[in-house]
């Protein structure tokens, strides 16, 4: 059984405390937060200590999991120091995981490695202290643009807290095939991400991945040879986030999120 986790993306612009109401209402086991601000209507939790306290208190209410938080960009600038207090509330809510990626081509050359590694192994060795993993995405249009460069990265860190995630939409748009999936080391995957999509990408492979995901089903992109392809137990995230989602309401979204990934997980049973 695969764990079913509802990220932020799938229902944002919201609240996270709207997030986990919906979560819970449609079934899901757990939730993806959103603590660091991206887009200009996300909500910064780590500048509002009432609103990390309510967090806890309505997770402590539902019984739900929280998988990872995200999102955090790793480069040589990086100051592990600023991001503890994140990884300290992470803890004490009992995330599994902290979301990082790379930088853009420009920010993750091969002079910038050595130092981006040292970076993502003190992240780890920090996120120790408070029982928190990390999770690596890779991203076609980043500096870590593939599901064997990721694989790379976190063979060299050799760090047992950090794995990779393989997202839906990235592994297939960098060429992925489930083979790769297969072949790798169970112990160095963090989560997969469920979203669908068209077979043919979009010459704007941000826009799509920000603004253009399809429930899983909606697509063409082979969902059941990826899921077959993933070890047992490992958890799931569906994000699907989408600039059009019908007029659905934040709890429909939800619903139809986990009802996809239910419809597809039990094909696969």
């Amino acid at each position: 059984m695969h764990p079913v986790s509802l990220s932020a993306l799938t229902i944002l612009p919201c609240s996270p405390l709207e997030q986990i109401d919906a979560a819970l209402e449609a079934g899901f086991d757990g939730v993806s937060l959103r603590i660091f601000p991206v887009m200009e209507t996300d909500v910064d939790v780590m500048a509002n200590l009432k609103l990390q306290k309510t967090i806890k208190r309505r997770l402590e209410a539902s019984g739900l999991q929280v998988f990872d938080v995200e999102v955090v960009r790793v480069t040589r600038k990086t100051i592990v120091n600023e991001l503890l207090p994140a990884l300290e509330f992470a803890g004490a809510l009992g995330a599994r995981r902290l979301a990082v990626t790379s930088g853009t081509n420009q920010e993750y050359t091969p002079d910038d490695e050595p130092v981006i590694w040292r970076r993502l192994e003190e992240l780890c060795v920090a996120g120790d202290q408070y029982g928190v993993g990390v999770m690596l995405e890779f991203i076609p249009y980043r500096g870590i643009s593939s599901f064997g460069q990721a694989l790379r990265v976190v063979q060299a860190i050799g760090h047992p807290g950090l794995g990779v995630t393989l997202d839906a939409l990235h592994f297939y748009r960098s060429g992925g095939t489930g083979n790769e999936i297969r072949r790798a080391d169970p112990a160095l995957l963090a989560c997969a991400q469920l979203c669908d999509a068209p077979a043919t990408a979009p010459v704007d492979l941000p826009r799509e991945a920000r603004y253009g995901r399809l429930f899983p089903g909606e697509g063409e992109l082979p969902l059941r040879d990826f899921v077959s392809s993933l070890p047992d137990g490992l958890p799931i995230c569906v994000e699907v986030p989408a600039q059009d989602h019908g007029g659905l309401s934040i709890v429909e979204r939800a619903k139809t999120a986990m009802q996809s990934a239910q419809q597809l997980l039990q094909q696969m049973a």
